[in-house]
């Protein structure tokens, strides 16, 4: 194989495992952010009610008093001032926010997988027939 093939070959390893790199960080990425939202929705907490207040103790959202019954909502379970504290919003905005890094993060991962798949295989098959025309 002539150097220019060699170099080129290297290249497009080392830009299979930057894709590779770039992914797995974008799906880290998302995945904290995941880890923060089951936090956010899985354990109690408790809410400020000002200075000279005692703070609330609020049970989680996903687990209040009355989850099982769903006639009854979390502000009539636990208070205007814990449902105040554990927003939807940002919770929902994070979830937004995850959904695109996960999937360029997948797409970016395998892109970067096939292609040093691809490297590996050029390369044996070309050692391959160096063997055999040998």
């Amino acid at each position: 194989m002539n150097s220019l093939a060699q170099v080129y070959e290297r290249e497009f390893r080392v830009r299979g495992l930057r894709e590779q790199g770039w992914g797995r960080g974008l799906m880290a990425t998302a995945a904290i952010i995941w880890l923060w939202m089951g936090y956010l929705l899985l354990f109690p907490f408790s809410a400020d009610q000002g200075e000279n207040f005692k703070p609330v103790e609020c049970e989680s959202r996903a687990f209040h008093q009355d989850s099982r019954n769903f006639a009854v909502s979390y502000r009539a379970d636990e208070g205007e001032r814990c449902d105040a504290e554990r927003d939807w919003g940002p919770i929902l905005a994070a979830l937004l926010l995850s959904l695109p890094l996960a999937s360029i993060g997948t797409g970016l991962y395998v892109s970067g997988t096939s292609a040093l798949r691809t490297a590996a295989y050029a390369a044996e098959i070309t050692r391959l027939n160096a063997t055999r025309e040998a």
